[in-house]
């Protein structure tokens, strides 16, 4: 990957943040569609990694931190490597193990969510995104978002995977926390 396209991704993911994910939006009960974006870029947790391999992805998840709030925002050039179900399915397969790490991703031949804006990028290649983060985090931020409107217009099975994903932390956090006493009794 050449340094100037890194440089453009990072640039045009930026834009689109800027342009679209921060943006008040009717869709999301005139909330942005990611309310927490700007908070996040201005606090410098953002970091954007541009990879040809998905290896990279798995390198981060595994040494980060369950509790960190940082947000490592892949963009993964090789996309056409993988259908977007085939894509969906790695997604999938990596929070099998997620040890406090959560993955998600767009692939760019995925249905195209319509409660979003559209976007003009900068970059002429397409790529996919892989935002990995704290499962803690994450799951704080929709517990915020589900006393709002934010969630009204969701199809149910975004619900059902958001209530999926919540009920995957808790579970996890509980044994978590049982294996800290058992650790503190001994």
């Amino acid at each position: 990957m050449e340094h100037e396209s890194a440089v453009q991704i990072w640039n045009e993911i930026r834009l689109w943040s800027d342009e679209v994910l921060e943006i008040p939006c009717p869709g999301y009960a005139n909330l942005p569609p990611c309310p927490f974006a700007r908070m996040a870029w201005l606090k410098n947790n953002v970091i954007v990694h541009v990879t040809c391999e998905l290896g990279d992805v798995i390198d981060v998840k595994s040494v980060m931190d369950a509790n960190d709030e940082k947000l490592h925002l892949f963009a993964w050039v090789n996309y056409w490597e993988m259908t977007s179900n085939e894509f969906n399915y790695w997604i999938e397969e990596q929070n099998q193990n997620h040890f406090g790490v959560w993955l998600m991703g767009f692939h760019p031949n995925a249905t195209e969510n319509p409660q979003i804006p559209e976007f003009q990028g900068i970059v002429e290649d397409d790529y996919a995104i892989i935002l990995v983060q704290s499962l803690k985090e994450l799951v704080g931020a929709s517990d915020i978002l589900r006393k709002t409107k934010y969630y009204e217009k969701h199809p149910s099975e975004d619900m059902q995977y958001i209530n999926r994903r919540k009920e995957v932390y808790d579970a996890w956090n509980e044994k978590a926390c049982q294996e800290n006493a058992e650790e503190g009794s001994s």
